[in-house]
């Protein structure tokens, strides 16, 4: 094999860095919209039903419930242009992009008075910013380790409940201090430095691999050029007989590391002036199709046969993994992404309307934004402590595991006089077993349907979230305020959260049978 170690040399202890910084990027922007509750309580004072500029909205009580509606369907149902952006450009630049988003949005909404602006500024493209945010954050720690992969990403993923935890108490200081528009504007303004520092140390190991893959093969084209004395037009279909992987093959391996050389600048270099069809022909290799190298015999077809199964093996260990061709008609992605999907979609309609609950039982707003806070920051504890699970048990079994937890939780609410107290404990208990999901969604996709492609891969899963969230939270709303009650949502609550419970052990069951199996 040819030398690449000059291409491919990270500095010692790169994955930590990766992991503080996308802890620091989650924190951010998706630690805000996880702490959005407290802006809808305060928009739902301000823009109260009785209004009549409001008055076509009387079913919903207040179109306010749009603004947070928007910006979870935006942040997590167009997660894979989180992806493919992770995918195409690296998530650091991606990052960097959803910072900037996050912070315009948030200056734009200090300046708007009616909802539906907030609804384009605050809802739309914040909720753009974070999806620019969340997905390339989230998956770029797990290229990075194999061993410890699960608590890599369940410390990253801390980051969404840190940041909750902080935000819910911050912004109620915030709005108090200096009102709305001025909350929103020192939010903008900690968005924009925080996410742009986060992004310098957010990078793919895979991503690095294809630009190092990029130097390489245009390099050895060019070299071979220079050495035969040819030019583009004088290339008969593929034949190149200076070309160094020939050499080799044929067993002079020193002559081929000299030709193609070492050092990034000496690959960078040749990639300025490689010949328009090897630049062509790397592209088509990193884009998936297959090319049958320079003076490459044609592989025997039994090996061809085998190398075009159904089923590949992931990199990091022997577990059989889906192509990605065939993601999309896979029983086991569908399973995993509404599992995740309507499990998602219940827990943001606990965010968004546990201040308003707290509000409604008799608690002033400073216990419900520590209710909020409370929440998030069990939910920390729980994203910490699915790393450990997904390394023992396996993240399929540890979905399993804590949302069954979390739904029998949720038969606190059905209390007949909630207090303070009891509400704190259904915070702790269900914001730590929810909150587990977020990383276990991740080690879960990269283990089942593999690592190389891992932001596409949860932004798809991500997708089915924001799509659910659209439907549900707006029909929590129509149930609360149609006389119904909160406790009728917690019924619509309960029963989504059974619903993913049930979706997640189907998912299992598909995996393996066995009742003692690591999955």
């Amino acid at each position: 094999r040819f030398r690449r170690r000059s291409l491919r040399a990270y500095p010692r202890g790169m994955g930590v860095l990766v992991v503080f910084c996308s802890f620091l990027a989650l924190s951010m922007g998706p630690g805000l919209l996880n702490a959005y509750g407290v802006y809808e309580e305060e928009y739902d004072r301000l823009f109260d039903s009785k209004d009549e500029r409001h008055s076509w909205s009387s079913a919903l009580g207040s179109p306010v419930i749009f603004i947070g509606v928007i910006q979870i369907f935006v942040a997590n149902g167009l997660g894979f242009i989180g992806g493919q952006s992770a995918q195409r450009f690296g998530p650091g630049p991606s990052v960097f992009l959803g910072g900037l988003l996050m912070a315009g949005g948030l200056f734009m909404a200090s300046f708007v008075h009616e909802v539906w602006q907030l609804c384009l500024t605050q809802g739309l493209v914040f909720g753009l910013g974070v999806c620019l945010t969340w997905i390339p954050a989230a998956s770029a720690p797990s290229s990075w380790f194999v061993k410890n992969r699960g608590l890599a990403t369940g410390i990253t993923h801390m980051g969404l409940g840190i940041g909750g935890l902080v935000f819910a108490p911050v912004t109620r200081f915030l709005l108090e201090k200096s009102g709305t528009s001025g909350s929103l504007r020192w939010l903008a303004l900690v968005m924009l430095v925080g996410v742009s520092v986060a992004s310098l140390g957010i990078h793919s190991k895979h991503h690095e691999e294809r630009m190092s893959e990029i130097v390489v093969s245009s390099a050895r084209w060019s070299r071979c050029m220079e050495d035969t004395g040819l030019e583009d037009s004088d290339l008969q279909g593929d034949e190149c007989p200076g070309d160094p992987e020939m050499r080799a093959q044929d067993g002079d391996e020193e002559a081929a590391v000299d030709a193609i050389g070492e050092g990034q600048d000496a690959g960078s270099k040749h990639v300025r002036f490689a010949p328009e069809l090897a630049r062509q022909q790397t592209l088509d290799k990193l884009e998936g199709g297959r090319i049958v190298r320079v003076g490459q015999r044609r592989a025997p077809r039994a090996h061809r046969a085998n190398r075009n199964r159904a089923r590949v093996i992931d990199g990091s260990d022997s577990k059989p993994v889906e192509p990605e061709k065939r993601l999309l008609q896979s029983w086991r992605f569908w399973l995993l992404s509404l599992g995740i999907g309507v499990g998602q979609a219940s827990w943001y309609i606990v965010l968004l309307f546990i201040t308003s609950i707290s509000v409604s039982v008799g608690l002033d707003v400073h216990n419900a934004a520590i209710l909020l806070g409370a929440i998030n920051g069990a939910s920390a504890v729980g994203q910490f402590a699915a790393g450990y699970a997904a390394d023992l048990v396996g993240p399929v079994n540890s979905l399993v595991a804590f949302t069954l937890v979390a739904t029998l939780s949720n038969t606190i609410l059905f209390v007949p006089r909630l207090s303070f107290h009891l509400l704190l404990a259904y915070a702790c208990v269900c914001g730590m077993s929810i909150g587990a999901a977020d990383p276990l969604a991740v080690i879960a996709g990269v283990t089942q349907f593999g690592r190389k492609r891992a932001a596409t891969t949860t932004g798809l899963v991500y997708g089915s979230v924001g799509a659910l969230v659209t439907v549900s939270a707006p029909v929590a709303r129509v149930v609360q305020q149609t006389g119904m009650g909160f406790r009728h949502v917690y019924v619509v609550v309960l029963g989504l959260f059974a619903v993913s419970t049930l979706l997640l052990v189907l998912l299992r069951l598909r995996i393996s049978r066995k009742l003692v199996y690591r999955a």
